[in-house]
């Protein structure tokens, strides 16, 4: 869970591309289709704010600092996280061989993903941040190319350098914007380093899929990567004025906390089991727009043409690199 992690996740929104080449893609056609895309939809708006409520929070006004405001949203999400798994799943035994590698998984993708995805967020742009995590499907098929679980491709090769040549125009297009964060490379290439780390998680938790549902896998790294996340920060989490900051922070807190990081979660895994992952992967499209666009309302970003020109082809280049659908290696 992201969002954007993108997950995070929450998952933020690179957590959409974990499920697509392990999940059934066709699906048997139910009846509630319509009431399934509907409710997908509100999934981009959500995400999408995310990078906004960040902002908001790191905001003077506020005074969150990054482990402050991901102790904040972990206290909650462990709580709903944990009732998920208390009401939601029957089955909540993991194999105790599995154990070692779960912990391990949860360290990498929560852990260390989490702090890695809010500080490149507080370091650059709502919208540069939103368009770079974006990137992870590109990172999993060449991750999975590293791996020898996917064979060399030219359809997707060629996505991954449009993709490539998309990143390079959102970085050095801002044209010395004063919307711009004089820190933004910084935090730029900090979201590339949590878009890897994300792609890692599609390719890594292919042995957990293959056994346990995502929801349960999902709870478990979340409140295991919680026993880390929550005491650095709480010391400075206490630090922030949390009864007198106003509704909008408490707002963006739970929305980061709740909506992001358990319901957009539970509503995309909803998605992928009922309308099939190549249907709801269509939505992560969206995700990157609607920060744009929430950025420029609430923010005042303003991206220059030529970041809003690599945006479209960033965009284009990740669809194609994960358009094709290519038959893995035998293992």
């Amino acid at each position: 869970m992201n969002s954007a992690g993108q997950p995070d996740a929450m998952p933020s929104v690179a957590e959409e591309d974990s499920l697509e080449a392990y999940l059934p893609s066709d699906p048997p056609p139910i009846k509630s289709e319509l009431a399934t895309y509907m409710w997908l939809g509100t999934v981009p708006l959500i995400w999408g704010f995310n990078f906004i409520c960040l902002k908001i929070l790191y905001s003077d006004a506020v005074g969150f600092t990054v482990p402050a405001v991901l102790s904040a949203r972990y206290i909650i999400m462990v709580l709903a996280l944990g009732a998920v798994m208390l009401f939601g799943e029957k089955d909540r035994r993991i194999a105790r061989e599995d154990w070692k590698y779960l912990i391990t998984f949860a360290i990498v993708t929560v852990g260390i993903y989490q702090f890695v995805f809010a500080k490149g967020i507080q370091l650059t742009s709502a919208a540069e941040a939103s368009l770079l995590i974006s990137t992870a499907p590109i990172w999993v098929f060449l991750l999975s190319l590293l791996l020898h679980i996917e064979r060399f491709d030219r359809g997707r090769m060629f996505g991954v350098l449009v993709g490539f040549l998309g990143v390079v125009l959102v970085i050095f297009g801002s044209g010395g914007s004063a919307t711009v964060p004089e820190t933004h490379l910084t935090g730029d290439l900090i979201m590339v380093a949590a878009a890897i780390l994300w792609g890692s998680y599609a390719v890594f938790s292919r042995p957990l899929l293959a056994k346990y549902s995502p929801m349960k896998i999902v709870a478990y790294i979340h409140i295991i990567g919680s026993v880390i996340i929550i005491p650095i920060g709480f010391k400075q989490m206490l630090a922030v004025p949390l009864l007198t900051m106003g509704l909008v922070p408490w707002l963006c807190v739970l929305q980061y906390s709740l909506l992001a990081g358990v319901y957009a979660f539970i509503v995309w895994y909803r998605g992928v089991q009922c309308v099939g992952a190549s249907q709801t992967m269509l939505y992560q499209y969206f995700v990157p727009l609607v920060a744009v666009v929430a950025a420029y309302l609430i923010l005042k970003e303003q991206p220059t043409l030529l970041q809003v020109a690599g945006i479209a082809i960033t965009l284009a280049g990740v669809h194609l690199a994960r358009k094709q659908n290519v038959a893995p290696l035998p293992e």
